[in-house]
């Protein structure tokens, strides 16, 4: 599994599985209409968001990202999702883990952060085996596909990992 930067031929794929209901109702219930490629050329393009491809053998299998990246407060929100047909396969941990190292040691910050859908089992194990720790829940805060959902919200400090 490796990560590269996102092309722009690469904007279908994304946009295909980030309009797949499975990816979707992951944690992307905020995400009312469907994304375009249009949608995610601009945030590829925006100067806080660093995407990645997550690839297997050159073929992408998903997409991770620092996002929301505030250098003056040195922190950043870590994202990830992998395509339905992909996961359980470790790749999101993988994805993750290099995102990290991106974040503390090449943008130096201070901390990363990520939120999740609370029933989303298998990104909070994720974020578990990457030290990361659970600092709050929202409830009911998320509504989309036809539910309200908790956001769980975890925190990783350079110094913890």
């Amino acid at each position: 599994m490796t990560l590269r930067t996102v092309q722009s031929e690469d904007y279908e794929f994304l946009a295909r599985n980030l309009n797949d209901p499975q990816v979707r109702h992951a944690g992307y219930e905020t995400i009312r209409a469907p994304v375009s490629e249009e949608d995610i050329a601009t945030n590829i393009e925006s100067d806080d968001c660093h995407t990645f491809l997550v690839c297997r053998k050159g073929d992408p299998v998903g997409s991770a990202s620092i996002k929301d990246i505030d250098l003056e407060g040195s922190k950043a929100e870590l994202s990830y999702w992998i395509a339905p047909d992909e996961q359980g396969k470790g790749y999101a941990t993988g994805a993750a883990d290099l995102c990290l190292t991106h974040a503390f040691d090449e943008l130096g910050l201070h901390k990363v952060w990520a939120r999740t859908v609370g029933d989303n089992v298998a990104s909070n194990r994720v974020l578990e085996k990457l030290d990361f720790q659970q600092e709050g829940v929202l409830h009911d805060h998320w509504y989309g596909f036809g539910r309200y959902v908790d956001e769980y919200r975890f925190g990783l400090l350079r110094s913890e990992r």
